[in-house]
């Protein structure tokens, strides 16, 4: 069954869904239909695109996160620009899910501007990440996929067309998705500001982030933004 805990922050309040180790298959698809019907009247309806923050939007070249779509992020500070793209859609009052990374710090999420109150964090057994996948898409506007083995070709094919289907936005993190994505964003170089010789604090991360993917998405792009920046959300580098 599933281990559902609160989780506050001021008057946020974050759900964290964790697949028991004891359940059964039947079971597991039960619990993730329940949570898909839970959330799927707060996500956004019709839409055809979703926002992102202004500091991102020339990363995409819509300006903005096409429904359907798959976006991959790979490189040092994936997670953190995974979540820095999810908090577009989250703070316009869309749901997001996280698949499969127990190590998020939930206070720096919520700085960079996802709405804890609608995250959901799901942390499946390894044969059971095309359930748990399958469960959210078209419940929750974003689903940010972070695997530690390789996905299939076949379910990962399987999961693009669900999400074509369903106008979901799937964020994968890392190399192990077999499916090209729409978006493919790459961090080139990172660099952590505010540390002096030896003392200090640390206060932003500069990523020179390198973007790609395919149809209108394959002209190169190229862009510098801090993430988090000095007040822990995104910001885009003084002129």
């Amino acid at each position: 069954m599933f281990d559902t805990r609160a989780m506050a922050t001021g008057h946020a309040r974050n759900l964290a869904v964790e697949l028991d180790e004891q359940a059964d298959s039947a079971t597991r698809r039960a619990e993730l239909r329940l949570v898909g019907e839970r959330v799927m009247p707060m996500a956004l309806a019709r839409e055809q695109t979703l926002p992102v923050l202004g500091p991102l939007v020339p990363l995409f070249p819509e300006g903005a996160l096409r429904r359907g779509s798959i976006v991959g992020i790979r490189g040092s500070g994936a997670t953190s620009l995974a979540m820095a793209v999810a908090a577009g859609p989250s703070t316009s009052g869309a749901w997001t899910a996280v698949v499969g990374d127990p190590d998020l710090g939930l206070g720096a999420v919520g700085e960079l501007g996802v709405a804890l109150e609608r995250l959901l964090i799901v942390r499946p057994e390894p044969g059971n990440w095309s359930l748990a996948l399958a469960a959210l898409v078209g419940a929750v506007d974003v689903v940010i996929a972070a695997p530690r083995h390789r996905i299939s070709d076949t379910d990962a094919r399987r999961m693009a067309a669900r999400l074509r289907e369903r106008g979901s936005v799937l964020i994968h993190i890392g190399d192990r998705w077999p499916v090209g994505a729409d978006v493919q964003l790459d961090i080139a170089a990172g660099e952590w500001e505010g540390l002096g010789d030896g003392h200090g604090v640390l206060r932003s991360r500069r990523l020179d982030i390198q973007g790609g993917g395919r149809g209108s998405a394959s002209r190169p792009r190229q862009l510098e933004v801090l993430v988090p920046g000095p007040g822990g959300a995104v910001a885009a580098l003084a002129a």
